[in-house]
């Protein structure tokens, strides 16, 4: 018989066990780890007078496409403001959030603050919404864990970074 032959029928019936596919059924997660999951998804509650991160979310993230002198297309994120954060352009207020860090070293001048915890050590996984850039005379240690940030918000867009909030602080 062909050994062609053999290795398609073999690799037909035997593929998905030999190299460890199998289909996944969500039903067959204990219930208890169930919960884990999805507590790992909400935003952080934030407490005090700190700015609740709904309302930085209510911000419309749409795209923006042209062509380049070259041809070639760019395209943007950009965002559309909602009226209720629009008031705190200019204010002092409180931002409650973790830390990701743009800088190699413990102390940051410069980060981006969101309402959950790093998942990546390249990205945030979140849209520009809920991201605020900070920047601080002071430098701020790093921390795994949430923290509170007092300064005055800007509420602008920026091409460059991508960037729909920023941050200059007073006080962490």
């Amino acid at each position: 018989m062909n050994l062609k032959f053999l290795f398609i029928i073999f690799f037909t019936f035997f593929y998905n066990k030999a190299f460890g596919f199998e289909k996944f059924n969500l039903n067959d997660i204990d219930p208890n780890e169930n919960i884990i999951v999805e507590d790992m998804f909400e935003p952080l509650k934030v407490t005090g007078d700190a700015l609740p991160w709904e309302l930085f979310g209510k911000t419309k993230e749409v795209e923006d496409c042209t062509i380049d002198k070259d041809g070639f297309d760019y395209c943007l994120i950009k965002p559309i403001y909602d009226h209720k954060i629009k008031k705190y352009n200019g204010e002092t207020v409180t931002i409650m959030g973790y830390m990701f860090p743009l800088e190699e070293s413990e102390k940051q001048r410069k980060f981006l603050i969101g309402p959950y915890p790093l998942s990546c050590p390249f990205h945030y996984h979140v849209g520009p919404s809920q991201v605020i850039e900070i920047k601080s005379n002071n430098p701020i240690n790093f921390s795994f864990d949430p923290i509170t940030i007092k300064g005055k918000l800007k509420i602008e867009f920026n091409e460059e970074t991508g960037s729909f909030f920023y941050l200059e602080t007073i006080k962490s």
